[in-house]
């Protein structure tokens, strides 16, 4: 099978430093979340409203950063028009670089722009999960996208999962159906509307982990998050969804969405992404159904279930196995090379 293009590159424990300090701020970051959510909810504002500001701040904040840098700017359109070959070289030579980037960079941004439509699918789907069931069955359901990600990825990215990982994640799995056993049954509606949230999630993570291997990572979350409010966008504009219940104090928790959820959460597992497969960055990111309660708790005092509990922790050794399984088959891989 083909390996992946990130996977042929050498991780030294620098590189692989990074990666593990990208992960645990995206998770800090993600953990966030919730509490910026229950706060934007409490005034009665859409959660399609609440997401789309959320994006539009986003890319308020990225602006700046993107085209006040002449090269990350060249990054940015270089996906759209390459830059032509400056130095004389031969014919055959200059005609193959050319289009090898061509290519790369037109690869990239389409399976970026993919992404973005995923996410905002996502982000759909899960706003209108909640309104259609209850919480912690949607909660539930969504986990299972950890599972169908190491599926999608041994299929659609040819990464091997092992069976010492697979009972990792089936762990977690179960540690999050146990965080959600005090939860009511729910409409089957809703229900498959967080089962389709699950699968877009998986799949959106598995087109960020294609797409770092050709593009870095503020070229990649650009075109992500414009694609991602682009839909958002339509979406309101499509089924006439009005702002109705909209404050001034809406702006504040959007931009908190903005900064922690999505810069410092999504961005920065965007970045992890170069580093990690992609079933492995879904498994870390179940301990958000244990760390996500806790802004909540000490903000709105809202304190979790001992199922809550109890299941974080099943979660907390679920991750434990997978990752030193993985660092266990790295290690063997390391020693084979050597």
């Amino acid at each position: 099978m083909q390996a992946h293009p990130a996977d042929t590159k050498p991780r030294t424990p620098a590189k692989l430093n990074t990666g593990y300090l990208a992960l645990a701020t995206g998770v800090l970051g993600t953990s966030a979340a919730s509490l910026f959510y229950k706060l934007s909810f409490a005034t009665g504002l859409h959660p399609l409203w609440v997401n789309a500001l959320r994006l539009l701040i986003t890319l308020l904040l990225m602006a700046p950063l993107t085209f006040a840098s002449r090269k990350r700017r060249e990054a940015l359109m270089g996906t759209l028009a390459p830059k032509p070959e400056q130095k004389a070289q031969p014919a055959a030579a200059t005609l193959g670089r050319r289009v090898k980037r061509m290519w790369a960079s037109r690869q990239g941004f389409w399976i970026s722009a993919l992404s973005g439509t995923l996410l905002a699918f996502h982000f759909t789907a899960w706003a209108l999960a909640l309104e259609h069931t209850d919480v912690f069955a949607a909660s539930a359901i969504w986990g299972t996208y950890l599972l169908m990600t190491a599926a999608l990825s041994v299929w659609l990215l040819h990464e091997k999962t092992s069976r010492g990982t697979l009972t990792g994640m089936v762990i977690a799995t179960v540690g999050v159906l146990v965080c959600n056993m005090d939860g009511g049954p729910g409409k089957l509606g809703g229900n498959l509307l967080a089962l389709l949230a699950a699968l877009l999630q998986a799949l959106y993570t598995l087109c960020g982990r294609k797409a770092r291997a050709y593009l870095d990572t503020n070229t990649y979350t650009s075109i992500v998050y414009t694609f991602t409010f682009f839909w958002m966008a339509v979406i309101l504009l499509l089924f006439r969804i009005r702002p109705t219940g909209f404050q001034a104090q809406n702006l504040l928790w959007a931009a908190g969405l903005a900064v922690f959820a999505t810069l410092l959460g999504h961005t920065m597992l965007s970045v992890s992404l170069k580093y990690f497969k992609a079933p492995t960055v879904s498994a870390v990111m179940l301990i958000t159904v244990g760390t996500a309660p806790l802004p909540v708790l000490l903000v709105l005092g809202d304190a979790p279930t001992a199922h809550t509990l109890i299941g974080g922790c099943i979660i907390l050794l679920g991750l434990a196995w997978y990752l030193w399984m993985e660092h266990r088959e790295r290690a063997a891989l390391q020693k084979a090379e050597a």
